[in-house]
């Protein structure tokens, strides 16, 4: 028998094995190849620049590597892909490059399109004849270009004007270390000093009081602010994010004649002194800026002459404030610096004591660190986390932990806290902000809060402990006399409410806390005395009442239940029904209209609060006719039964927005009133002739002669009380001292003892 054999499946079996083997060759050498070649143009940023930590953990770094990358695609720069050319310092020098390319682009720009009435002084004849110009003017606006912000130390470098009726805009350089003539700084001023003190040229300006401060520096007193923008904006729109005038035109430019982009300083020159810019950059830049001034005045005063009480509120509040706060911060503060070294070694002797205890309880750790510090409260100790506060160390967080552990170490630490703020915040820090006259000189902004209220900083009077304020002095033969409006917010509140109750023991010369407190109590006016409970809960009570503080923030102040303290709140609002009105009103005014008003008409803005007010209220009714409620429960989410579990989630989806403004509408109209009386009552002083050094709160802080009289005191008063006339009267407390904090009322002075 012939044996045959079938070659053909081996055969194609090998072929397709030798095939197979080529094929793998080719993949692993495809691999190489790829693995080994140059990434190509989107492979390389995303290896080399997207991916890298630099970039990915910083949003604004990445923001100029795309920029990088997109100049280099659009062919503005050249950049080399190559394994050793780029790299994230590679792309962040490009973009600095680009940064100095695109400043000089704007900058030229501008001196190319510089307007025909934008012109520079330098001469003597120039000079005469702006001066002329301006003597024919009702109103021009006015601006300081210095070599920076300080004040006190830093100089002008050029003035800028703008003459309406002229039409033309000005620059005269004084100090510029540039090439190019210039007139001198006090031939400039001398010639001004008549138009720049003439209170019958209205003048407009921007953050009017730096300038005012800056032209003191060099002897002239600016008079005759007609118009602030800044300050102007800022009572019409209390919510704008930014007052800084380039932000403000270009945001708003498009209605008085500025459609393009104004670049803020920054964006064109840096950090570079002005005294350091080219006369014709120096000429568009700070025309301009008195320029946009001037139209955005006209702009500002179309709308305040279409709401009669904002204009009173610019032109009888805000703008006479101006010249009170220059003469606040120019008065300055005299600080005892033996006293705040005897202070200072003192609290830190205080310190380490302090430090020695924690390390007993907590060990040898960095108390300062919030990560050191977690992990011994809550790894070690395995102390509870608070509810929304996972692992944090922040005040609010250890009192909370303290009284929930009763942990000795956290009150040291509390302590420790307090006592190394004062030290670095205060002690230490004050003594090194005096200027060379030997003062501290701080800063007052009257526009800094929502509601009107004055806010300081350098140091910023409202935060600064009892204790620290002993740092201040009075000079020789002076006395610090501070003069407090007396409960001024729940007279504002008896007022606009109209409430007889409320208003009941401010008529009678009754105390206020005792009658509130015994009426809601239900106990005898005797038993609410000033050690009383009754009264000191219903200190709290009230301001609660008045400005809707949760019944959980109020049980943890009063120390009592949820339950009792949400009954506390209708307790009161039963007592006082008209009170109850008086906010309901608001919230339902808020809700229709989206702004609230002060007595004197100053507006409180919340755009975007009437949709879900009207939804708030929606749910909430519908809640409470499934329960049959007149209001929600406090404790709503726990009617899982009766309530459905989508209607709970809704509500609570715009519950806290909701009250969030409705708390602030409230606030807004009695704080802000009392803000506003505030300020007419620093008017007021300032009219008598009085040196105010400050004011804190509802308190004015004045510097007086130490052999000031009763009578002189109760004519200071007088110009407090007059600041408003209300349904119930107004009361002041005041005390003299020569180290603040340590004062001495008005009746025991007089009666013979010493501040």
């Amino acid at each position: 028998m012939e044996l045959t054999v079938d070659l053909q499946p081996t055969m194609i079996a090998e072929k397709q094995n030798e095939q197979e083997a080529m094929l793998r060759a080719k993949e692993a050498q495809e691999k190489y190849i790829e693995a080994t070649r140059e990434p190509e143009w989107e492979d390389a940023w995303q290896i080399k620049v997207f991916s890298k930590k630099a970039i990915t953990e910083n949003p604004r770094n990445r923001e100029k590597a795309i920029a990088v990358k997109k100049a280099c695609e659009a062919g503005e720069i050249r950049l080399d892909i190559s394994s050793k050319k780029l790299s994230c310092a590679a792309v962040f020098r490009l973009w600095r490059e680009l940064q100095q390319q695109d400043t000089a682009r704007k900058i030229n720009e501008l001196i190319a399109n510089t307007p025909a009435n934008y012109r520079l002084v330098q001469t003597e004849e120039q000079l005469d004849q702006l001066v002329t110009d301006l003597q024919q003017e009702d109103e021009i606006a006015v601006d300081t270009e210095t070599t920076g912000l300080d004040v006190y130390n830093d100089v002008i470098v050029g003035l800028s004007f703008t003459l309406p009726k002229a039409d033309y805009h000005v620059y005269i350089p004084v100090a510029h270390k540039v090439a190019g003539q210039q007139l001198s700084r006090r031939a400039v001023l001398t010639a001004l000093k008549p138009i720049l003190t003439d209170v019958n040229i209205g003048k407009i300006l921007h953050n009017s009081k730096y300038d005012i401060h800056m032209l003191i520096r060099h002897g002239l007193r600016l008079r005759g602010i007609k118009h602030d923008t800044m300050i102007a904006m800022a009572v019409l729109n209390e919510n704008e994010p930014t007052l800084a005038l380039k932000n403000l035109a270009t945001k708003y430019g498009k209605y008085f004649g500025f459609e393009d982009k104004s670049y803020t300083y920054e964006e064109l020159f840096g950090k570079t002194s002005f005294a350091e810019i080219p006369l014709d950059a120096a000429l568009v830049y700070a025309a301009k800026d008195t320029h946009l001034t001037y139209e955005l005045y006209k702009w500002q005063r179309q709308h305040l002459n279409q709401k009669e009480s904002l204009r009173l509120i610019y032109d009888e509040l805000e703008n006479p404030l101006i010249d009170v706060c220059v003469d606040m911060e120019q008065a300055g503060f005299l600080i005892d610096m033996d006293f705040a070294m005897e202070y200072k070694a003192e609290l830190k002797g205080e310190i380490a004591g302090l430090e020695a205890n924690l390390t007993e309880h907590f060990g040898d750790i960095n108390f300062n660190s919030p990560l050191q510090l977690a992990a011994v409260l809550y790894d070690k100790l395995k102390l509870p986390v608070i509810k929304g506060k996972e692992r944090s160390t922040d005040v609010k967080t250890l009192k909370k932990l303290r009284d929930e552990t009763k942990h000795e170490g956290i009150d040291v630490l509390l302590k420790y806290r307090e006592l190394t703020k004062l030290l670095g915040t205060y002690v230490e820090a004050l003594p090194q902000l005096i200027k060379k006259d030997g003062l501290l000189h701080g800063s007052f902004n009257q526009v800094a809060t929502v509601t009107g209220r004055f806010a300081s900083r350098e140091p910023n009077l409202q935060n600064l402990p009892p204790r620290a304020r002993r740092l201040i002095v009075a000079p020789e033969d002076s006395l610090i006399l501070g003069v407090d409006f007396s409960q001024i917010e729940p007279r504002v509140l008896a007022h606009m409410s109209g409430d007889p109750h409320l208003q009941e023991p401010y008529l009678k010369g009754q105390d206020l806390y005792s009658t509130l407190a015994s009426r809601v109590f239900k106990v005898s006016y005797e038993e609410c005395g000033d050690d009383s409970k009754y009264r000191k809960m219903m200190k709290v009570g009230l301001l609660a009442v008045m400005y809707g503080t949760s019944m959980w923030t109020l049980a943890d102040q009063l120390g009592i239940t949820v339950e009792e303290a949400n009954q506390f709140i209708e307790d009161f609002f039963a007592t006082y029904p008209d009170v109850y009105a008086f906010i309901c009103a608001t919230h339902e005014f808020a809700k229709q209209n989206e702004y609230v008003e002060t007595l004197y008409g100053r507006k409180r803005r919340f755009p975007g609060h009437r949709e879900k007010a009207i939804v708030y209220d929606k749910l909430a009714t519908e809640i409470c006719e499934i329960l049959g409620t007149k209001a929600v429960p406090y404790d709503y989410w726990q009617y899982k039964k009766e309530l459905p579990v989508i209607l709970r989630r809704q509500f609570r989806a715009v519950k806290g927005e909701v009250e969030r403004v409705r708390r602030m509408a409230v606030n807004a109209r009695i704080q802000g009133t009392a803000a506003d009386i505030m300020k007419r009552a620093l008017i007021n002083l300032y009219n008598d002739g009085r040196k105010i050094i400050g004011t804190v709160h509802d308190e004015a802080l004045l510097i007086v002669n130490k052999n000031i009289t009763l009578a002189e005191v109760e004519k200071i008063e007088a110009c407090m009380i007059r600041s408003a006339n209300l349904n119930v009267p107004i009361r002041v407390d005041t005390e003299l001292s020569t180290r603040w904090g340590t004062g001495i009322k008005k009746g025991a002075y007089f009666n013979g003892n010493v501040a």
